[in-house]
């Protein structure tokens, strides 16, 4: 890797003027465009488009799209930005090397983010990107979020570009981690009020949410952002209705739609009563 924090990978002019841009099919006519020449350069240090620079495996394709714009797409972003005041403290579970990350605490540099990621290999690679950017504002956690406190296991899935993005709570095989629950979190950081909690645990969403029982009852979380995309997600989104959360699509614009089980989107945003 020829680069560094300080000294990031050059990029071509035309890209940089596409980084500050918004159009329609960003991320896959800057792929055409630019995707040969960035997967030849592996790992790097890299501006990315939201404006830190992070350490990013250039060969694997949704890193790419950090440094073309908005990771996995623009809507849940354009929603955030255009309601910047209201967000004061987030969970990320999942964090793996701050993909999100870096986009909360640019978009959101006075909200309180506390960024949890159990792989220890991954979690070295967010709090790499967290100091070189000066995020004072970021925590990074080590634990998983769970239906109870414990000891698991972090096994191994994917490919080796996925940099443990994909990897899956276990009783049986892994790396060793502890489990917390967002309840006892909560508390043990004193945060009364959760404004955004995102959730993409690879199928441990279920479980997480079940640890956070005694928030979700009285709407002490105001806004989750989960997956959607499968059968156990739909029966997340029925718990979440049951709590009394309303369950949203986003459009590509950042406005909220009526939820739509038909519709392709791969996440939902669930609003608290009043929210």
């Amino acid at each position: 890797m020829n680069s560094s924090a300080d000294r990031p990978l050059p990029l071509p002019r035309l890209l940089r003027l596409a980084q500050r841009w918004s159009f329609s099919h960003k991320l896959g006519l800057c792929e055409r465009m630019f995707g040969p020449f960035l997967s030849r350069q592996g790992i790097a240090w890299v501006r990315t488009s939201a404006g830190p620079v992070w350490k990013l495996d250039l060969g694997n394709a949704t890193h790419r799209w950090i440094v073309y714009g908005d990771y996995e797409g623009s809507s849940f972003w354009n929603w955030l930005r255009t309601h910047p005041a209201g967000f004061r403290t987030i969970v990320d579970s999942g964090a793996n090397i701050g993909q999100t990350v870096l986009y909360f605490a640019s978009l959101l540099p006075d909200a309180r983010i506390v960024a949890y990621e159990p792989g220890r290999f991954a979690r070295e690679w967010l709090a790499a990107g967290v100091a070189a950017n000066r995020f004072g504002r970021v925590e990074v956690e080590a634990s998983a979020l769970g239906a109870e406190t414990g000891a698991a296991r972090l096994a191994a899935q994917g490919a080796p570009d996925r940099h443990g993005s994909w990897n899956t709570v276990s009783q049986t095989e892994g790396e060793p981690i502890t489990i917390a629950t967002l309840d006892s979190e909560l508390d043990r950081l004193g945060i009364a009020t959760l404004d955004l909690w995102k959730v993409d645990m690879e199928g441990h969403e279920g479980a997480a949410l079940s640890g956070a029982a005694r928030a979700l009852s009285t709407h002490r979380i105001r806004a989750i952002y989960i997956e959607s995309a499968n059968e156990s997600d739909q029966a997340n989104l029925d718990r979440l209705r049951r709590y009394g959360y309303g369950i949203h699509g986003i459009a590509p614009n950042g406005r909220l739609a009526p939820w739509n089980p038909a519709h392709s989107y791969e996440n939902a945003l669930c609003l608290a009563p009043g929210s």
